[in-house]
C-alpha cells in the first residue's frame, strides 16, 4: 500500500494501466494537503486517498514527535477520534444478527442502573443520536476538570447520569456521545467480554488488520504519534486522558488499517449487506441532523452527508490533541482516510478539500482571516484590586448558536481568579494557571489567548460577576460569583 506520491494520474496508470482524464491529471493531491495543513495549524498527519482499486495517495506530512523532529510516515500510529466509531455501530449490529439484542430494546434491559428518568429509550436511539441523553464532552467541568483522571466505564457514566435531559427520545436529532458509552456497556453485558477483546476478536481479526490495538495511558505503542494543541504562537502537548471517557475511544490505528477495516465492511467480513444498508439509512428524527444541510443524516453511528450532489458516509471527530477523518463516496468508488496530530476537525478540513479536487468540484471559499493579536498591556495591580477581584465563578454560555449542541445548554465552567505572591491569576478547574494582564479600558487579557477579555462586575467591594469574550464557543460566557478564589472552594465544586 505504501506508494511515492505521483499524482493522480501517474498512480492510476501505474495501478490500473487506465489514462487519466485532463481534468484527473491537473490535480495535485500533495499540494493541496501541505495547503490544508498550513491553513488548519497540523503539526503532522498521514493521508489515503483510494479509487476503486488505486491508492492515489498514501503519504505521512509533517512531524510526529515535534520535540524530536521526527517525521509522520504513511503508516503513523494515532488515537482514533471518529473514524472508529462506525465499528461501535458493527460491533452492536454484530449482535443484533446473532440475536443477542433487538435494536428496538429498551436499555434499561442491558443496564438497569442508569436512571432514565422516565424516558424509555432504545438501542436504537442511542445509534442514531436521537436518546435525547446529554453528551458528557459539553458539560464542561465533570470532564474538562478531570480530562486527566483515567475512568472505569462506571464513572463515566456517572458523568451524565441523572443530568437533565436535553430532548425527548426520539424527538430530534442531537449528537451525544454518552449513547456511545451505553453502547459499550450494552456489547460487554451481551457478550460477557471487554469491549477491547471482543472488538479484537469481531473485527480486528475479521479484517486482517496489523497496526490497529486498543491503547491507553498505561499502554506502550510503538509508532504513535504524540498529540498537540496550539498555545499561544505555537503548540504544546495534549495531555488528556484517553481513559477519561467511553473505551470505544481507547483504541490506536493507522491510515491504512481504517482503509483496510472500511473495505471489510464492503466485502461483507463483519457484517450482512443488508444490515449495512440499516446502518447507513436515516429513519425518523436521524434523518434531519441538521437546519443549515437539509442533505445531512444521521444512520447508525455514521454520518450520512453530502459533497455538492455526491453522496459520502462516515465520521470525523477530534479529541485528546488527535483528529480524523473517515469518508466513502459510495457512487463515486472514493475513499479519504486522514488522520492528525492536532486538536481541532482538521482532518475534516482535509477530507473535503481532497475529496473536492478528486471529485472535479470547485474549492471551498477560504476561511476569513484569524484577526492579528493585539498586543497586551501589562497595567500594574494593587493588592486591594487583586483582593477585590478574587473569588471562585461559575461560567455558562450565554446563548446557543445554531451550530451548538443542545447538551451545551448544560455546559458549566469553574474559575478561580486569585493573589499568587503579588501577582493576578486565573485557573479553569483541572488546569493550570495563568496570569491575567490588565488592560487601559479596565479589562484583563490572558497571554495564551491574546483576542480574549475577562471583565468583572463590582458588588458589595468585590467581584459579583465575571465575563469572558469571545469563549472557544464563539460566544460570551458569564457567571456569579459563588465563594472565595481559596483552593477548598475551588475544588468543592466537583463535590
Amino acid at each position: 500500500m505504501r506508494s511515492r506520491w505521483l499524482g493522480v494520474c501517474g498512480v492510476l496508470l501505474f495501478l490500473t494501466g487506465k489514462e487519466c482524464s485532463g481534468q484527473e491529471s491537473s490535480v495535485d493531491l500533495n499540494a493541496i494537503v501541505q495547503e490544508t495543513m498550513k491553513r488548519e495549524g497540523v503539526v503532522g498527519a498521514s493521508v489515503l486517498v483510494a479509487r476503486g482499486k488505486a491508492i492515489l495517495l498514501h503519504k505521512g506530512y509533517g512531524f510526529a514527535d515535534l520535540g524530536l523532529e521526527v517525521p509522520t510516515k504513511d503508516e503513523t500510529v494515532y488515537h482514533i477520534v471518529g473514524p472508529m466509531l462506525p465499528f461501535t455501530g458493527i460491533a452492536v449490529l454484530q449482535q443484533m444478527e446473532r440475536g443477542k439484542l433487538s435494536l428496538d430494546d429498551d436499555i434499561s434491559k442491558y443496564v438497569p442502573e442508569f436512571p432514565e428518568q422516565g424516558h424509555h429509550v432504545t438501542i436504537r436511539q442511542l445509534l442514531n443520536h436521537t436518546s435525547g441523553i446529554v453528551d458528557y464532552h459539553y458539560l464542561g467541568d465533570p470532564i474538562e476538570a478531570t480530562s486527566r483522571l483515567p475512568k472505569a466505564l462506571d464513572e463515566v457514566m456517572a458523568l451524565y447520569a441523572g443530568k437533565n435531559w436535553v430532548n425527548e427520545p426520539g424527538a430530534k436529532w442531537d449528537w451525544s456521545i454518552s449513547g456511545f458509552q451505553l453502547l459499550v456497556t450494552i456489547v460487554e453485558r451481551v457478550t460477557g467480554q471487554s469491549f477491547a477483546e471482543y472488538v479484537q476478536q469481531n473485527i480486528f481479526a475479521p479484517a486482517g488488520v496489523k497496526s490497529t490495538s486498543y491503547c491507553d495511558d498505561s499502554s506502550l505503542v510503538h509508532g504513535l504519534s504524540h498529540a498537540y494543541r496550539k498555545f499561544e504562537k505555537g503548540y504544546v502537548p495534549a495531555n488528556e486522558n484517553d481513559m477519561a471517557y467511553n473505551a470505544d475511544l481507547r483504541f490506536c490505528s493507522t491510515t491504512g488499517d481504517i482503509y483496510q477495516l472500511w473495505k471489510s465492511i464492503r466485502e461483507k467480513k463483519l457484517i450482512e449487506p443488508k444490515t449495512f444498508e440499516m446502518m447507513t439509512t436515516a429513519e425518523g428524527a436521524a434523518a434531519h441532523m441538521s437546519p443549515q444541510d437539509p442533505k445531512a443524516g444521521y444512520g447508525f453511528a455514521m454520518i450520512l452527508n453530502h459533497e455538492e450532489e455526491h453522496r459520502r458516509i462516515g465520521q470525523h471527530g477530534s479529541l485528546f490533541g488527535y483528529s480524523g477523518s473517515l469518508y466513502d463516496f459510495p457512487e463515486d468508488g472514493l475513499t479519504i482516510v486522514v488522520l492528525a496530530n492536532t486538536e481541532g476537525q482538521n482532518a475534516y478540513a482535509m477530507t473535503r478539500a481532497l475529496a473536492r479536487a478528486v471529485l472535479g468540484l470547485a474549492p471551498l471559499p477560504a476561511p476569513p482571516p484569524v484577526p492579528a493579536e493585539k498586543a497586551l498591556e501589562d497595567k500594574t495591580i494593587s493588592a486591594d484590586e487583586r483582593s477585590q477581584l478574587a473569588g471562585t465563578f461559575v461560567l455558562k454560555l450565554e446563548k446557543l448558536t445554531a451550530d451548538l449542541h443542545d447538551s451545551f445548554a448544560q455546559y458549566r465552567r469553574t474559575y478561580r481568579v486569585f493573589d499568587e505572591d503579588g501577582r493576578l491569576m486565573m485557573q479553569a478547574l483541572g488546569e493550570g494557571p495563568e496570569r491575567l494582564l490588565k488592560q487601559s479600558d479596565g479589562s484583563f487579557g490572558i497571554q495564551s489567548k491574546a483576542n480574549r477579555r475577562v471583565t468583572f462586575v463590582m458588588q458589595g467591594g468585590h467581584a459579583g460577576s465575571m465575563k469572558m469574550e469571545p469563549s472557544g464557543f464563539g460566544v460570551p460566557m458569564s457567571g456569579e460569583r459563588v465563594g472565595a478564589g481559596d483552593p477548598q472552594t475551588f475544588h468543592h465544586q466537583l463535590q
